[in-house]
């Protein structure tokens, strides 16, 4: 059966009358009486008993006619929802993103996609880099948050946002009254960091920074997420490095400061494959456009001492990989 048949057979059996039939479907009645043949033929039965010239549909054409009605609401709808997917109204983004994100990231992006485009559903899958780049391939995500670099030729990419890594320490560690410090003011800390076997990037930006500074950073503990980290911190374990965004109120005792060393910043970044494109990605995309230089400039900043004292300090309810 082919929808045009569904559509003749219809307009038959609303008109009872081939002739009336043709005239609403604007064809001529040899047409909708040959179709009706060919549909009867296809299925084995009778649809219409003729009458003179008008027609009287059989029991199994009176059983067939509301499914038929169904079918072509279907495929009036089908072609909506593809007119609107292709306009960037409609459709289903499957989006996988890093943890450091959750906290001061993704809320503001959200809540702005949304607002634009409430009929686009987002799957959000909390994923790690790696996790992330072997899901873009296969396809089982269309767009990832992922830290930079990223090197894969099949993938485009666009930045979201990009800052230091700032250090946490514990409340009244004796480096806590500094306003700003240097990697190698840590070379003699216990650090706390993600296990290898992650490959988190994070951890290849302390390792790398240390090595610049000139030293191996003593591992204290290993952590996979960065409220763990920071658990460890509060209760005096060691320190450890996380992007500046990820430093927000929660439950942890523990002090951030800057970092002075340009080795150590962090970026996150947009990844699609270049031949998954259309347009409820698009939507995402120039959305995170507009709000990257806000959660950038608002995610950067951490307290002073004086904050620090009188308060207890900025933490991190997300982890990262």
């Amino acid at each position: 059966m082919d929808l045009r048949s569904i559509r003749y057979f219809v307009a038959a059996a609303e008109q009872l009358h081939f002739g009336r039939a043709a005239d609403k479907m604007n064809v001529v009645q040899p047409a909708i009486s040959q179709q009706i043949k060919h549909l009867e033929e296809e299925l084995g039965i009778l649809l219409f008993e003729r009458v003179g010239n008008a027609v009287i549909l059989t029991e199994a054409g009176r059983q067939m006619l509301p499914e038929c009605r169904k079918l072509l609401r279907l495929a009036e709808d089908s072609v909506r929802i593809a007119q609107n997917a292709g306009q960037g109204g409609d459709g289903i983004v499957r989006f996988g993103f890093v943890d450091n994100a959750v906290c001061a990231l993704l809320p503001p992006l959200l809540k702005e996609f949304r607002a634009q485009h409430p009929r686009v559903e987002l799957k959000l899958q909390a994923l790690d880099r790696q996790s992330q780049i072997a899901a873009l391939k296969d396809q089982t995500i269309d767009v990832g948050l992922l830290p930079e670099p990223i090197c894969e030729e099949r993938f485009s990419y666009q930045r979201f946002v990009s800052a230091p890594l700032v250090v946490a320490l514990p409340q009244g560690h004796r480096l806590a009254a500094r306003t700003s410090l240097r990697i190698a003011e840590l070379e003699h800390e216990p650090f706390i960091l993600f296990p290898a076997a992650l490959r988190s990037r994070i951890y290849e930006i302390i390792l790398a920074a240390c090595a610049i500074a000139g030293f191996t950073p003593q591992v204290a503990e290993e952590a996979n997420q960065i409220h763990t980290c920071l658990a460890l911190v509060d209760a005096g374990v060691g320190v450890t490095l996380l992007p500046s965004w990820a430093v927000s109120k929660g439950v942890h005792d523990v002090v951030f400061r800057p970092l002075v060393d340009a080795s150590t910043t962090y970026a996150l970044a947009f990844a699609w494959r270049r031949d998954t494109e259309f347009p409820a990605l698009k939507g995402l995309l120039e959305v995170a456009r507009g709000v990257a230089s806000e959660v950038g400039t608002a995610s950067s900043s951490v307290r002073p001492p004086r904050d620090a004292v009188k308060s207890r300090s900025r933490n991190v309810t997300a982890g990262s990989k």
